[in-house]
């Protein structure tokens, strides 16, 4: 996916195949039972990384929030308004909940950090739906969802999840993101290791 070669039909496959995979890994209902758990009201949801906005068209449905998109090369969008913007350093829109979904993997340590630190300045909250470096989700991942989707996604899936931090690692990013701030985080991570959803709170 960060080829300059993945774009056009291709790029619009490979988001659709993305979505696909949100869907049976479930993320997508996980994501709305954080955004839920908040106890604050959440008016407007920021998706950092959004693609094809899919995410952001199910919450729309789902919870009846205004949407907004920011990505650096976005996908065919399901009428979601999408900002082409590198999220690490360019100013965001406001929101209550900024979720990033899948993303993390990436982006380098030094790249997450600012991006935590940047989402900061314009939300009260971020959501990190990342996966986990570890053999176990790779090789569930291999067997189970790559003969569903295209080659692309499943080469880019394998990928990733080599790629990805695991919860330490990850935890350790968001302490530096956050130090000398009053910011606060929590991380969830299921039994078969199928992602980490990290919960930062900025204020």
């Amino acid at each position: 996916m960060d080829s300059d070669e993945i774009n056009g039909p291709i790029l619009d496959r490979f988001h659709r195949d993305l979505a696909r995979v949100h869907f049976l890994l479930g993320s997508f209902p996980t994501l709305e039972r954080f955004v839920k758990s908040g106890g604050a009201p959440v008016r407007r949801v920021l998706d950092v990384g959004c693609g094809g906005g899919d995410l952001l068209s199910y919450l729309r449905r789902r919870m009846g929030v205004e949407v907004i998109g920011v990505d650096l090369k976005p996908g065919f969008q399901n009428d979601v308004p999408v900002i082409a913007a590198d999220a690490t350093t360019a100013l965001l829109p406001e929101a209550d909940v900024a979720i990033s979904s899948l993303m993390a993997h990436h982006l380098t340590p030094e790249q997450n950090i600012a991006l935590i630190r940047n989402v900061g300045r314009s939300c009260r909250r971020l959501l990190i739906l990342d996966l986990i470096r570890h053999p176990l989700p790779l090789a569930l991942f291999s067997v189970f969802l790559c003969p569903l989707i295209g080659k692309e996604a499943a080469a880019d899936g394998r990928q990733s999840i080599r790629r990805a931090f695991t919860t330490d690692e990850f935890s350790g990013m968001v302490r530096e993101a956050l130090a000398g701030t009053a910011g606060t985080f929590t991380v969830d991570v299921p039994p078969l290791l199928s992602r980490q959803v990290i919960d930062i709170r900025y204020r």
